[in-house]
């Protein structure tokens, strides 16, 4: 079996399994195992895979076809320009969540301090810090297995400077104030969840995902918690559901101490973030 043959195979077989962007997929499944690029299996469509390389592609398209998530399988996942582990204790990175730290690159102070609450796999804390050397950054997350992999993220990269904490919100930052807040917090419903594909619902984890009170408990306990964690001036922005922007809104300003309140859109220019500073 060569190249290409091993591409159609694959996409064939994803495609089967009701996955969609199969080409791609595929083609990034080979190009790993085959140690090259995506490009390259083009240049030599007739080269033959190797024995080892077909037997290990076997077994990923077998987990793959019960769709499980493809960055889980592979170990690692892009996020801007890290290539981050993830493992099943912490969320995939969303490409929707780099507009929110392309933001704060812009945005923050020089020498300013962030928040990450809900760090998970350090995405927003490591690619922040990435891009920004001057920041002080603190990830927090519940979940001590998800510090470890942002720990792990962290050392990777050598972003030793990127302070990690174990906290429930604001629960171990007692006294503790930034100018910026990035809440990644958990904002599905329970019947959104049930309608959720595959690969989020039945191997994602669930405690990162949902949330009671239609998904906006833990937005709306970090919004009445957030304005003794700002400076003042400070900014805070969440990442919503496409529905949610309004009521989030609607909450900070009923609070009665935020100003500047700003829905903002995705790449598919759906409602993806609320961004509001403090009086």
């Amino acid at each position: 079996m060569n190249y290409i043959q091993a591409v159609k195979n694959t996409a064939l077989r994803l495609q089967n399994a009701g996955i969609e962007g199969v080409a791609t997929e595929s083609e990034l499944i080979l190009s790993e195992l085959a140690g090259c690029s995506r490009a390259e299996l083009f240049l030599h469509p007739d080269r033959q895979v190797l024995r080892e390389t077909a037997e290990a592609l076997e077994k990923i398209v077998r987990r793959r076809e019960k769709r499980e998530p493809l960055q889980y399988i592979l170990g690692y996942a892009w996020f801007m320009k890290l290539k981050l582990l993830v493992t099943p204790a912490v969320l995939i990175p969303r490409p929707e969540t780099e507009l929110l730290v392309e933001r704060l690159i812009k945005t923050a102070p020089p020498g300013g301090t962030v928040l990450d609450l809900g760090t998970g796999s350090g995405a927003i804390a490591l690619a922040l810090a990435h891009e920004r050397g001057d920041l002080r950054i603190t990830g927090v997350d519940v979940s001590s297995e998800a510090l470890r992999v942002a720990a792990a993220n962290r050392e990777k990269y050598g972003l030793d400077h990127v302070e990690l904490l174990q906290s429930d919100l604001f629960s171990g930052l007692r006294g503790r104030r930034f100018d910026c807040i990035a809440a990644n917090l958990p904002y599905v419903s329970a019947k959104e969840y049930s309608e959720l594909m595959p690969e989020v619902r039945n191997f994602e984890p669930e405690l990162a995902l949902t949330a009671p009170e239609d998904g906006l408990l833990l937005i709306c306990d970090c919004i009445k918690a957030a304005p003794a964690h700002l400076l003042p001036g400070g900014t805070i922005i969440f990442e919503t559901g496409i529905t949610q922007g309004r009521k989030i809104g609607a909450a900070l300003n009923d609070v009665g101490k935020f100003k500047n309140i700003e829905i903002i859109p995705d790449y598919s220019r759906r409602d993806r973030f609320v961004a509001a500073k403090l009086k």
